[in-house]
């Protein structure tokens, strides 16, 4: 193919053998598109109307074959001697033996008739509708039963005069034809009876084959004609095939189906083992919708045989043709192109560097060549002569940029940043000094070594590489300022600012990449981290003020329940015993008191909710009440509990446990609906910094030992935006919900010091994860039992002290929801009670006037006197004038100008004895704290209903 010659020779080769093949392809296989007809379609067009030929002569022969024994049976059964006979021999009375006269005579009429054609008849038999032989050609069956029964109940219907059938004997297949014998009367009419049937049998292979063979289709090797009953069963087949092994031959089995389909076609078919057949279909009918298959099959190969071995000697003979071709045209371009591979031998010997190979003039050579190689000679000489002067100016100015090339690098070397010049094809091709101290190795080293598999992390290198290759071809712009991470040899991965700019070549082609480098790592870093700061501070703000909002709103929302529960009660006190109201004030106290659930909600998300601290079971809480929540699981829904035996205690408020693990399991019932499975687990484990980081709460606890509580579910999970927003107060999902349940969780974590994970995925579950720390087990701490076996005591020491005892008492069920802290028995602080046994006046202060006329209400029905104020300067300026007379202050702890606590303080300072009740609607723990050492002060939470201010005012009913 390097020549002139070769390359004529091989041209028309590849012609030559293209129009050849062509040629013998449109002979053999036409050119519907010319009008051509080729041999094949030809030959497959003769072939399909030789088997259609055949198909039909056969299915001619064999209806003439049935027409002929329809008639001949027909001739016996109404010829004049035979049925007289039969009907002289069924009319008589039944003898103990049949006149054996009558039965040789019709005996010897069907003997006769299957001489005449014994191809045609295995037997004939006369057969009674008892099904017991009358006559028979073979006298040895008259008087058995017949043996195809299930033919004779077709035979004998009624207006069926004659009948065709198949049926099976000794596993092969035979024919049956039957005519009906009719009653006739005395003038010779039907009367409709069947007196009897003539049955013939006939063995199909042996009948049929000799009717219509066809040399050279029917009877060639690898051909096949059948002869298919109405059910399928093979009747005959040339060649002779084994009924039994139809279902097992492909040829068979796929010509048996198709000769069964009613239709008549011709095709070309592949069967199972791979093997193409021509076939044609014939269908003989018999009646209705009832007939045989006829079907002709030639195998394709054997029939296109002779085209193949013609087609074979014709491409033979044109690669004969097309060699000789070829010969003479390799002698003719020889002559041609000898002296121009001459003259290329000379230029590549040149162009390897020879300055002196010239052309050598011959002679006989055509004029065009030799002008060709004098050309040739000219030009050679002149570039040698160009050659040597261009040889000298190089040496002279690699000199001067070796020197530019050492100043250069002085310079690169006196930067601070990192520079460095990537190739086109990514490898480094300059890096000045402070590059190589970043990148962990000398400038020798690193040279040359592919800048994308040495200094990219493994994560980027295949983008980065796309980008830069994109960048070489000129297919996107140069970004002159980014920053990305690169991988150092000994100093970890690095951030570096670049400053990029392309290197061009002088007609504009992109040659590569200079990049000074920057490493603001540490920079970014001390960016980041006070960006966190700065986040954490306003998120940190952002909660305080919804804490202060939502305590805002529970102790106004308080001070409303407070009316509103205080008039009901009052109401209720008015109304007479079992009138039919009060069912509906009840109704309405229930709902005062889940409205005050909802703000101790509120308050345990502010973190103004109150703590009541101890040693707390957690495997304890969770394994009861885990179990008393399994009556609310949904349909088919399954709750697994795995508690870790042998879990340390940890201090808590067991209140607000149960409230984290009833928020947390009902939101996971909820999320698996019918037929989910929810898993709760507690455990103890070591979490580490770099975990405890993925905390849902802003404040991250120190790494330690850890109690958790996992809630899992299968549900249907939440996406991205949903588990952002699942903390956020009075955010939820459900119709139904008030999106306080998690915020709450959220903030007694918090106020535990723990932590919160979350994992989830739309569609992929969620899991809820809760941490505590775990300390030493306090001296001091009280152990948290379960309710039912819980003794309450009474409350002493400070208000703090009696206030956490209170409250914890009132969430675990041992005492009334609304927290009352009363004085111990024997206080020193409780006021005496008159010589008349009544305590004396009662002072209400409060800035609300609903909540003082309630409260003046409630307190004048259990029998007490009452003064009012609304603040705590008009409470001093009151209590003043009526010390001696004040038995009980009970007073507002937020009010303006004076709150509670100064006006508490100033009437201590006239008269210390006085018994003085803080009211707030926010915790009673949050206050209490506020009141931290001062014995003697009692605190009661709103909303409070008439018996907690009967408790806090006095065990005894005033007289």
């Amino acid at each position: 193919m390097r020549g002139i010659r070769e390359r004529i020779i091989t041209y028309f080769g590849v012609l030559s053998l293209l129009g050849g093949g062509a040629l013998l392809l449109v002979l053999v296989y036409g050119a519907p598109w010319l009008g051509i007809e080729g041999i094949h379609g030809l030959k497959e067009a003769e072939i399909v109307r030789a088997l259609e030929n055949a198909a039909d002569l056969k299915k001619q022969s064999i209806l003439t074959w049935l027409g002929s024994r329809r008639t001949e049976l027909a001739l016996v059964a109404n010829s004049e001697d035979f049925a007289g006979s039969a009907a002289a021999l069924l009319h008589q009375p039944a003898p103990p033996a049949p006149p054996e006269d009558l039965v040789r005579l019709l005996c010897r009429h069907l003997a006769t008739l299957t001489r005449t054609a014994p191809d045609a008849y295995d037997s004939v038999a006369l057969v009674a509708p008892t099904g017991k032989v009358i006559a028979a050609s073979d006298p040895g069956q008259v008087g058995s039963s017949y043996h195809y029964r299930e033919f004779l109940d077709a035979a004998f219907t009624v207006g069926a005069s004659e009948q065709i059938g198949t049926a099976l004997h000794d596993r092969e297949p035979v024919i049956l034809i039957s005519r009906q014998l009719a009653v006739r009367d005395r003038e010779g009419g039907e009367t409709g009876e069947v007196a009897a049937v003539l049955v013939s049998v006939t063995r199909p292979q042996q009948s049929l084959e000799a009717l219509a063979l066809l040399p050279g289709i029917a009877d060639a090797e690898g051909n096949q004609m059948i002869l298919v009953g109405a059910r399928g069963e093979l009747l005959a087949s040339l060649p002779e095939r084994e009924p039994a092994s139809a279902e097992k031959d492909p040829l068979l089995a796929r010509l048996s189906r198709q000769a069964m389909t009613m239709t008549e076609s011709a095709r070309l078919e592949t069967l199972d083992d791979g093997r193409r057949i021509i076939s044609a279909y014939r269908y003989v009918p018999l009646g209705v919708a009832q007939g045989w298959g006829i079907a002709v099959a030639m195998d394709q190969e054997k029939a296109f045989a002779p085209l193949v071995s013609t087609k074979t000697r014709a491409a033979l003979f044109g690669l004969g043709l097309i060699a000789i071709a070829l010969v003479l045209v390799g002698w003719g371009g020889g002559r041609v192109a000898g002296p121009i591979r001459e003259l290329r031998n000379t230029v590549l010997a040149l162009e390897d560097g020879d300055l002196s190979a010239r052309a050598a003039a011959k002679t006989g050579v055509p004029q065009e060549i030799a002008d060709l190689a004098a050309t040739f000679n000219s030009m050679a000489g002149r570039i040698e002569d160009s050659h040597q002067q261009l040889e000298r100016k190089v040496a002279e100015r690699t000199r001067e940029l070796r020197h530019e090339k050492e100043n250069a690098r002085r310079y690169l070397d006196l930067a601070g940043t990192m520079l460095i010049l990537l190739g086109s094809d990514g490898r480094i091709r300059m890096i000045n000094r402070a590059g190589g101290r970043l990148l962990g190795g000398t400038e020798e080293e690193l040279l040359n070594l592919d800048w994308f598999d040495n200094f990219l992390p493994a994560d980027r290198k295949k983008e980065v590489r796309e980008v830069f290759d994109s960048l070489m071809r000129g297919e996107q712009q140069l970004l002159e300022f980014y920053e990305n991470q690169i991988q150092t040899r000994d100093k970890g991965e690095r951030l570096i600012s670049w400053h990029n700019i392309l290197m061009r070549d002088e007609e504009g082609g992109i040659q590569g990449v200079l990049c000074s480098g920057e490493d603001i790592t540490h920079k970014r870093q001390a960016e980041q981290e006070r960006g966190e700061l700065e986040r954490q501070l306003l998120h940190t703000q952002k909660l305080e003020s919804l804490g202060v909002l939502a305590g805002g709103i529970a102790h106004d929302f308080n001070n409303l329940l407070m009316a509103i529960g205080g008039n009901l009660e009052l109401v209720r006190q008015a109304v007479e015993p079992g009138s039919s109201v009060t069912k509906y004030l009840d109704n309405a106290h229930q709902a005062v008191k889940r409205a005050g659930d909802l703000t101790r909600q509120m308050l345990a998300y502010s973190g103004k909710g109150g703590y009541s601290v101890k040693l707390v079971d957690l495997n304890l809480l969770v394994g009861e009440n885990v179990e008393l929540m399994k009556a609310s699981l949904r349909k088919g829904a399954v709750v697994t509990v795995q508690l870790q035996p042998g879990l340390l205690l940890f201090e808590a408020d067991p209140g607000q446990m149960l409230q984290v693990i009833v928020n947390l399991v009902t939101n996971a019932i909820e999320a698996a609906g019918e037929g989910g499975t929810i898993s709760v687990a507690t455990g103890l484990a070591e979490f580490q910094a770099t975990q405890l980081g993925r905390s849902r709460l802003e404040r991250k606890p120190p790494p330690g030992s850890f109690l958790f509580l996992r809630v899992a579910d299968n549900g249907c999970g939440m996406d991205r935006a949903t588990c952002e927003r699942m903390f956020d107060p009075f955010f939820s999902t459900k119709f139904t919900g008030r999106g306080l349940g998690l915020s709450a969780v959220q903030g007694i974590v918090r106020g535990h010091g723990g932590a919160i994970f979350v994992e989830t995925g739309a569609g992929a579950g969620t899991t809820v994860q809760v941490l505590f720390p775990v300390v030493g087990p306090p001296s001091t701490a009280e152990v948290a039992t379960p309710p039912a076996r819980r003794e309450t005591a009474t409350p002493r020491g400070t208000v703090l002290e009696r206030a956490l005892a209170k409250e914890a008492e009132g969430r675990d069920g041992a005492a009334v929801e609304k927290t009352a802290l009363v004085a111990a028995p024997g206080d020193a602080s409780a006021p005496e009670v008159k010589g008349d046994g009544k305590p004396g006046t009662v002072l209400i202060v409060d800035d609300d006037e609903m909540v003082r006329l309630v409260c003046r209400a409630m307190v004048r029905g259990l029998g007490y006197i009452t003064m009012l104020a609304s603040d705590g300067a008009e409470a001093v300026e009151l209590f003043g004038k009526h010390a001696a007379e004040i038995g009980y202050v009970i007073m507002d702890l937020s009010m303006p100008q004076m709150d509670g606590m100064t006006a508490a303080e100033r009437l201590r300072g006239i008269r210390p004895d006085v018994r003085i009740i803080l009211s707030s609607g926010y915790s009673a723990i949050e206050e209490a704290r506020r009141l931290s050492g001062q014995r003697g002060a009692l605190f009661i939470q709103k909303p409070y209903d008439l018996e907690s201010l009967k408790q806090v005012l006095g065990d005894k009913e005033p007289l």
